[in-house]
């Protein structure tokens, strides 16, 4: 049937058709219906519905009254039945008719009667969640056939841990109108799930000095990891990324003939000076050894960071290996980066994943523990990339070789956060890194609440400020949608407050084989809540791999810096550490340093040490008081909830 608008105007003098065709937000571009004036003072009868008369599935009719009208009555004469009020209106019912053609009846007749304000069919409509579903067909488990996992860290439809996109997602929190730099070994922007994001004019190949950072020779990391942050989704192809608008740029690095000068380069890239386009960056890549200086880089995150640029960085694939400290990588150990831990599906720690008093956060990826799914993402186009063969022989099955599913590591953590990174700057312009910092702090959920393994510090500790780390997961699990509500309940932070001790003179010689070692205090003051506190030790030793250092706040907090490395064999350490858990507890008082030397046979001296610390706290958004109280009530009550398996896992 042709189905029309109805519009009456007039007291009781006529009935005027409009056939004007329907809006819908988000479809065809329509012309609108012309608004028409609604005045309940005015004496006539004006009746608007800007709805259509109703389809043959509908026999009940929305009508709104002038106040004293006898509703009853009103049904009575129209041989209509009241179902219900409406709850926004008492004046708004809606009634039954016997019959689609009796409502469609019963609507012509409205618009003569003096009682009805407003009336319209109650039919069903076709309004869209504003959301996004992706319908990428590798997304959902079993895709593309069965066997396979899905996208699970992003959405896991089998039970485990995720990165809570989907929250954030029903939202339609898709990280548009931001940039992720990737700076990794190239990035294959004509791949068809990557080109509708790239951004051209902010990526720079740093190896060939050109601005195509497309692939050259062996590259295939930089495009599955820039899948994960950031593959087009919504666009029925392949996959989807964390942020699944967000625009991409690739910021090669020439892996084979790499410089710190590359490094520096790819990560000030218009992300400090006069071009600050690239809001947030990831790095999916780090030394796998200990202590080895990288001054001229970390210069380089410092003014970055300082230009509001977010960094994220890979903590590293070295637990059981001499790297496996993920504190003493020097890009790590400073304020700027975020580092990104690695959680298997089964909720416990992945197999290979660094740990540390640095680790800030932690993201689903592969794991060699049994059972543990896989990473499935982009891939180089055809056979250049990882998955290089249909048959399955290099090691991926999956059919479509465009897109791996064998992917993992912390490089594939790490832009994971970095999608999350981006979907929190979409919503808070002011994010930055010290900002996205306390977000995640607040926001990230602690798994596998049983851990007590010797790599994870004690297990999970909780600080004076109420706040819960543990040196395998940092503050917990990522929950973009908890993260990104929150960006919108504060504003920023305010500068950055920092106090430092003098360098402290110690000379005494470090008993060997001996848990207890040797202690010094020093006095910290102010009362403004903590960010990272790290701790600068000179110490001369035959075997540096012997050591640890454990620090104590006045209210008893305590944080181990570094943990023995047998494999360890250099002499001497002089190295800044970071620790991520006294995080918000007040400074003032006195604290306790540590440094033991827990195996035999080698020795040595602690020379100094100095301390410095940063503080800073959230700045709330100014809200209504009842209302503003009550949403951040409700959005810190969901914090620090326990996600996954709570398991034993031995390092």
């Amino acid at each position: 049937m042709l189905r029309r608008r109805t519009a009456w105007i007039g007291a009781v003098t006529a009935v005027q058709l409009a056939l004007t065709p329907c809006v819908l937000i988000g479809g065809p571009n329509f012309p609108k219906p012309v608004a028409q004036d609604l005045n309940p003072a005015a004496p006539q009868n004006k009746v608007v519905d800007e709805a259509r008369l109703p389809r043959e599935d509908t026999t009940e009719v929305v009508v709104l009254f002038h106040p004293g009208a006898d509703v009853a009555r009103f049904a009575q004469t129209h041989a209509l039945t009241v179902t219900h009020q409406l709850k926004s209106n008492q004046n708004a019912y809606v009634l039954k008719a016997e019959s689609e053609a009796a409502a469609r009846g019963a609507l012509w007749l409205l618009g003569g009667d003096h009682r009805v304000r407003f009336g319209g069919p109650n039919e069903r409509r076709t309004y869209k969640r504003m959301a996004f579903v992706p319908d990428d067909p590798y997304f959902h488990k079993d895709t593309p056939s069965a066997g396979f996992p899905g996208q699970w860290h992003l959405l896991n439809e089998h039970g485990g841990p995720d990165a809570g996109v989907a929250g954030a997602w029903n939202r339609d929190v898709t990280g548009s109108t931001v940039i992720v730099g990737v700076v990794d070994d190239g990035l294959e922007h004509a791949h068809e799930d990557l080109g509708a994001n790239y951004v051209a004019a902010d990526s720079f190949d740093f190896g060939q000095n050109d601005p195509d950072p497309s692939p050259v020779g062996t590259d295939r990391h930089g495009t599955a990891v820039s899948g994960v942050a950031a593959s087009r989704g919504g666009n029925a192809i392949g996959t989807t990324g964390a942020a699944p608008h967000s625009g991409v740029a690739g910021l090669r690095i020439d892996f084979d003939n790499q410089t710190a000068a590359m490094f520096a380069d790819a990560t000030m890239y218009h992300s400090s000076g006069g071009n600050t386009n690239i809001r947030v960056k990831n790095h999916s890549y780090g030394i796998p050894s200990s202590y080895v200086t990288t001054t001229l880089e970390k210069n380089a995150l410092a003014v970055s960071a300082a230009s509001g640029t977010i960094h994220v960085f890979a903590a590293g694939n070295e637990r059981g290996k001499i790297g496996e400290d993920s504190g003493k990588q020097d890009n790590l150990t400073g304020p700027d980066a975020i580092a990104v831990a690695a959680l298997g599906s089964d909720g416990t720690f992945a197999s290979y994943s660094s740990f540390g008093a640095n680790v800030f956060v932690t993201a689903p990826s592969n794991s060699s523990n049994f059972g543990a799914f896989e990473i499935t993402t982009t891939d180089n186009t055809g056979s250049s990339g990882y998955n290089t063969t249909a048959s399955g022989s290099d090691g991926d099955s999956f059919p479509d070789l465009n897109y791996t599913s064998t992917f993992g590591g912390t490089s594939s953590a790490s832009p994971l956060v970095a999608g999350v990174m981006a979907l929190g700057a979409s919503v808070q312009p002011n994010l930055d890194l010290r900002f996205a910092k306390h977000l995640l702090v607040l926001s990230s959920d602690i798994v596998d609440a049983a851990d007590s393994t010797t790599t994870s510090d004690g297990g999970w500790k909780t600080n004076a400020a109420g706040h819960s780390f543990n040196q395998n997961y940092g503050f917990g699990l990522i929950n973009a949608d908890v993260f990104t509500q929150l960006a919108t309940q504060f504003s920023g932070v305010p500068p950055l407050l920092t106090q430092s001790t003098d360098e402290i003179a110690v000379g005494a010689a470090i008993p060997e084989n001996n848990l207890n070692g040797i202690d010094r205090t020093f006095e910290m003051f102010g009362m403004t809540p903590l960010e990272e506190v790290m701790v600068t030790l000179d110490i001369t030793h035959t075997y540096r791999g012997d050591l640890e250092a454990i620090l104590t706040s006045p209210l008893g907090t305590q944080s181990r810096l570094m943990l023995r490395n047998i494999g360890d064999f250099t002499n001497n350490l002089d190295w800044t550490f970071l620790s991520n858990a006294f995080w918000g507890e007040d400074p003032l008082g006195l604290w306790t340093l540590k440094v033991r030397d827990v195996f035999a046979f080698d020795f040595g001296t602690w020379n100094n040490f100095s301390v410095t610390a940063h503080m800073g706290a959230l700045i709330q958004v100014p809200e209504p008081a009842t209302a503003g109280l009550l949403g951040l009530g409700v959005v810190l009550l969901s914090l620090r909830r326990v996600r996954g398996r709570e398991a034993t896992a031995t390092s």
